[in-house]
């Protein structure tokens, strides 16, 4: 069996882990896994522990199980168009060895050097390419886990076309780790594309930044498409675009030209650049990073594309002029906003997410410190209000983990 050690100053989100291990194999997790749930013990699984300010506090972590060691690359399929890897391995490496067959995971979910494919699973992680690409459920074939009692289950498949049946593995995508722990995943993935573009614009203000990308969208679909607030994009100015293709040269012209075309008589939207190769995968992959960015708190806004920019200048218009950071899927109706001073969160918490609730749509502290994190106590918490899916949430804790053995407390309504 692993061998489980004291933890030296460990904590997630203020709570001390009683003992911390590290796991090198599926067996290992698989003797931790038995060996706290025989004790009515609570775990909580991490790879290099990057994400862990995600999700609210958990109410208790007996153990902490690393899982970094767990980072090879099982399979990749070149001519299928698949990789499996291991929970520990990391987007960076990923990257690399699909590279050497001209293929990419279209997943630009942030800090890839520290970003596991386990935690992109467990937390929903994703960047600007879920425009084009979608997100980490769209593209998880198969998945193997361990469950509360150690035993080693899976779901899905290692091939694109599987057998119909329920998506248990797609269960897992953004649960925090609270229905089991993920030792390996299967991925489709994609021919790397040969050029990528990106046309900058800046804009008056967020609505105005959020009307202009949708105008983008509309004249010629892209792989990616931000709004951000200035200083975020590197405009001058409240807010700007960021309008991103990828393909061959001749199809980034044309696209580049029509944008250029669409916006030229828009009032309030001037182009500032066009970036290439390397520098537009650069902006892209800071947009993506500005979610790890130091701050007080990041909150996460998901609404209808065109109510998004309403949205925007509510919270903005709350927290004063230039004050916060922002950054946003425009396509999607998702965007993350930093706030750098805690005293102010629950406050915007508070007065912006009702309103999003009551149409439909959602506002998460995705990132938080502890402290911050308790003040949300009167305001819906962290995620707020799930809504009808909250009694299906349970319902499958309660198939998959009983004895509340896997990060209890860390998801929505207290899972």
């Amino acid at each position: 069996m692993s061998t489980i050690r004291p933890a030296e100053s460990t904590t997630v989100d203020g709570v001390v882990a009683g003992r911390a291990t590290d796991a090198a194999s599926v067996d290992e997790v698989r003797d931790v896994l038995r060996a706290v749930s025989s004790a009515s013990g609570a775990l909580l699984a991490t790879g290099r522990g990057r994400h862990l300010a995600i999700g609210e506090p958990p109410s208790r972590c007996d153990v902490l199980l690393r899982l970094a060691g767990l980072a090879r690359i099982r399979e990749h399929h070149a001519a299928d168009m698949t990789i499996t890897v291991e929970a520990g391995c990391t987007l960076e490496a990923i990257d690399a060895q699909l590279a050497t067959a001209g293929q990419w995971l279209g997943l630009d979910a942030p800090a890839p050097a520290d970003t596991t494919a386990g935690g992109v699973l467990a937390a929903n992680l994703s960047g600007p390419l879920r425009a084009s690409h979608g997100t980490a459920r769209d593209l998880l074939l198969g998945l193997r886990w361990v469950s509360a009692q150690g035993e080693l289950v899976a779901a899905g498949g290692k091939v694109v076309k599987n057998v119909a049946g329920y998506d248990l593995h797609r269960a897992h995508v953004g649960a925090l780790g609270t229905l089991g722990v993920l030792v390996e995943a299967t991925f489709k993935v994609r021919p790397r594309p040969p050029h990528e573009r990106a046309l900058v614009i800046a804009c008056d203000d967020a609505r105005g930044a959020i009307a202009s990308a949708l105008d983008a969208r509309d004249v010629v679909e892209p792989a990616w498409l931000e709004a951000a607030s200035g200083g975020v994009l590197g405009v001058a100015g409240a807010a700007g675009i960021a309008v991103g293709w990828l393909g061959i040269e001749q199809e980034l012209d044309d696209a580049e030209r029509r944008v250029r075309a669409r916006l030229a008589g828009a009032a309030g939207a001037t182009v500032r650049h066009a970036l290439a190769d390397a520098d537009a995968a650069a902006l892209r992959h800071r947009l993506a990073d500005l979610s790890v960015t130091p701050a007080a708190a990041v909150l996460r806004i998901a609404t209808l594309p065109d109510a998004l920019g309403d949205a925007l200048a509510s919270l903005l218009d709350a927290a004063g002029p230039g004050s916060l950071r922002w950054a946003a899927h425009a396509a999607n109706g998702v965007a993350r906003v930093l706030v750098d001073d805690p005293a102010p969160v629950a406050g915007l918490v508070a007065g912006l997410r009702p309103r999003l609730e009551r149409d439909g749509g959602s506002l998460v502290v995705e990132r938080a410190a502890a402290d911050v994190k308790h003040t949300l106590a009167g305001h819906g918490g962290v995620f707020g209000d799930p809504g009808p899916g909250r009694a299906l949430m349970r319902r499958l804790k309660d198939a998959f983990d009983p004895g509340r053995v896997l990060s209890p407390g860390r998801f929505v309504a207290g899972i």
